[in-house]
């Protein structure tokens, strides 16, 4: 069998004929679509993630029985409740506020010595206390980088407020714990 060999004077393929400017006209085509879907999908609202409904989750602490959870309420416009988790005794409750605000709401029934470093890390410093509708709370500085934390131990339970938010952010979601 013989195998035809390329003509050299065959001409040349009509893709090999197309300028630059032809792609980029194509990629507009596709990219005006595109853009149009995603700028209606935020003129609809739905930029913001949804809030999580925490009723299961605090259902289940309820049912453990190990401590009374305290739960965030009345939060100020603009703030959410972007994940809920119960394991292992720790309640974990995620919330974002304006401004980049992104804080963590931790509670249990262990002891601080034993949380405390565990959520926040062994490297923290002990800040001053804060007085917060009229119950204590400790200041924790540095246990992770750029984070603060505010802790709490009462009743058989600690409870823990850190993240990168700023003092009055951990203040205000601490008073609105009821």
């Amino acid at each position: 069998m013989e195998t035809a060999a390329p003509d050299a004077a065959a001409p040349a393929s009509e893709r090999a004929g197309r300028r630059p400017r032809d792609m980029a006209l194509s990629m507009l085509v596709l990219l005006v679509p595109v853009f149009l879907l995603v700028g209606f999908y935020r003129y609809l609202g739905h930029e913001d993630p949804p809030a999580v409904d925490t009723t299961e989750v605090y259902g289940s602490v309820g049912r453990a029985g190990q401590f009374t959870p305290l739960k965030p309420t009345d939060l100020p416009q603009g703030w959410r409740i972007a994940s809920a988790t119960f394991t292992d005794g720790v309640l974990r409750i995620g919330v974002t506020a304006p401004s980049d605000g992104a804080m963590q709401l931790v509670e249990s029934a262990q002891p601080a010595a034993t949380l405390v470093p565990s959520i926040i890390g062994a490297g923290g410093k002990a800040g001053d206390p804060v007085s917060i509708n009229g119950t204590d709370w400790q200041r924790h500085n540095d246990g992770r980088p750029g984070e603060r934390a505010l802790i709490q131990t009462t009743g058989g339970r600690t409870v823990i407020i850190f993240g990168r938010a700023t003092d009055s952010q951990l203040q205000r979601l601490a008073a609105s714990l009821r």
